[in-house]
């Protein structure tokens, strides 16, 4: 049986960068404590998702004092659903109450326009008072660089994929090789750039941190893919043969061409950062990470009767319903294309 010596306490445990969490860490030697807001059966159990050494407890953190107590004392605190700079008051006073913090932003937070490729993590963030997602994240890491005595991690993710996810781009491809379409259609030349991260890798910078506290910024992402790139590995991966169409511009009204990362202008993330500091590497090269997550998302679409709106809900709050799988305007192009 695993010894462990130390003990962390993921808050938001249950989500898909949880779970990745409390694998790797049981892995490293730690006991750990998921907790939630809402009462999870399937996470709720001892040695959950088959590991020894995870416990669930159920919080609200909306409880200041009552999430204090249960993060008391842990040697590593991760806060995977810190959005404003109210949690990062919260967070805040844990300065001398834990070993260390890691918390997960967002590269939302960089000002645009004239992003540089790639982008460091020092280039600024946005500073608007607003109340959307961006400005809160942004706000929360200013008050949390800004404690005293705080060993923070703050680290800004692209677009997560992985096992439990409420929202998965890469959807787009895995449906049109299960439906096996012989082609794809996408817009500004298959080359917008936008970067992902697989919840495994930040999984693993997160274990990294924690083995070196400090008060720091990190990139976390993929290797910098274009969208053609990305179809093309997905195909692959999925064993289906599609050829990869692309048109210059914009995808259009009727959802042709149309892919989650469809940018006019890349956004890449540096990770010189991380290397250099904390020596990280992937954990799980790219196409692992994408077996992984077709081998989890394939059969959770087929036990809700193949309506993958309901699995990725956040997919159509994002985008909208319409422009997913626009089949019959991608049969029309290529016969309009090839006449």
């Amino acid at each position: 049986m695993t010894v462990h010596d130390r003990r962390a306490f993921i808050i938001g445990g249950t989500g898909q960068i949880g779970r990745a969490t409390a694998a790797r860490l049981t892995a490293a030697g730690y006991a750990v404590t998921l907790g939630h807001r809402r009462p999870r059966p399937d996470a709720a159990k001892p040695g959950a998702a088959g590991l020894d050494g995870i416990t669930s407890v159920q919080v609200d953190r909306a409880d200041t004092e009552a999430l204090l107590r249960a993060l008391d004392g842990h040697d590593l605190v991760v806060d995977t659903v810190a959005f404003t700079p109210l949690h990062g008051a919260q967070l805040a006073q844990l300065a001398g109450r834990v070993g260390s913090l890691v918390v997960i932003s967002s590269g939302a937070v960089y000002q645009a326009p004239g992003l540089p490729v790639p982008i460091p993590e020092t280039w600024p963030t946005i500073e608007r008072d607003t109340h959307d997602y961006p400005a809160g994240k942004a706000a929360l890491e200013r008050r949390l660089l800004a404690t005293p005595g705080l060993p923070v991690s703050i680290l800004r993710t692209g677009v997560l994929h992985g096992p439990y996810g409420t929202s998965l781009d890469h959807w787009s491809f895995i449906k049109r090789a299960l439906d096996k379409r012989p082609y794809v259609v996408i817009a500004q030349d298959g080359r917008s750039r936008f970067p992902t991260s697989a919840v495994a890798n930040v999984a693993e910078l997160i274990h990294l941190c924690a083995r070196r506290p400090g008060a720091r910024v990190l990139n976390v992402a993929d290797d910098p893919l274009t969208v053609a790139e990305i179809g093309a590995r997905i195909f692959a991966v999925m064993g289906h043969e599609a050829e990869i169409i692309t048109f210059a511009g914009p995808s259009r009204p009727d959802g042709l061409g149309f892919n989650p990362w469809n940018v006019p202008e890349p956004i890449v993330f540096s990770m010189d950062k991380a290397r250099a500091e904390l020596g990280y590497r992937p954990a799980v090269p790219y196409d692992d990470a994408l077996r992984q997550v077709i081998e989890w998302a394939v059969p959770a679409v087929s036990e809700a009767g193949g309506r993958w709106q309901e699995v990725f809900p956040d997919l159509i709050d994002r985008h909208g319903p319409d422009v997913w799988f626009p089949y019959a305007a991608e049969d029309a192009y290529v016969a309009g294309a090839t006449r």
